[in-house]
């Protein structure tokens, strides 16, 4: 849908600056762009009445939308895009300690760090963004979100790196 479509967008450019903001080389922001961009392809599978749901989502439609990082990745799987790309797909709600996010969580993995940098961008797209359950939160509010889950659910790196983003525009 043309929301997904939007937030991953600005999902790709965000990741691809703060990759920037990392140092990181030019084909590993090739990479980077390109997973964050088709980070949420896999909500093409995913009943559009889940997918803009005003209110709060059932058990079972929210176990129906957890599906759509491995949905992403089969669709992927015969396309040109290499590895990396189908795993940062795969990983992005995958938090950086192993645990918690999904479809991933608990069983040793950990993902990538360029799947980490696009967790932030997403987080920090999706939050800052109106949804149609809820109005956008600010970007102070964001970044103090980051923060305190700095070392369970994202990098401290990357967070580090978007405050120094951000602190320009202060």
């Amino acid at each position: 849908d043309r929301i997904t479509l939007q937030h991953s967008i600005r999902t790709s450019k965000l990741a691809v600056v703060l990759g920037k903001k990392l140092g990181l080389s030019s084909k590993e922001l090739e990479l980077l762009g390109q997973g964050a961009l088709f980070h949420d392809l896999g909500k093409a599978r995913i009943p559009l009445e889940i997918l803009n749901k005003k209110g709060q989502l059932t058990p079972e439609e929210w176990g129906i939308l957890q599906t759509h990082p491995q949905k992403g990745c089969e669709i992927l799987k015969n396309s040109n895009v290499g590895e990396v790309v189908r795993r940062i797909v795969l990983e992005h709600h995958l938090w950086v300690n192993g645990e918690g996010g999904y479809p991933l969580s608990g069983d040793g993995k950990m993902p990538c760090p360029l799947t980490q940098i696009v967790m932030v961008a997403d987080v920090v797209d999706a939050m800052t963004s109106d949804r149609p359950y809820r109005r956008a939160h600010s970007v102070e509010k964001t970044k103090e979100y980051l923060e305190v889950k700095v070392g369970s659910q994202f990098n401290g790196e990357v967070v580090s790196a978007f405050g120094r983003l951000i602190a320009k525009f202060d």
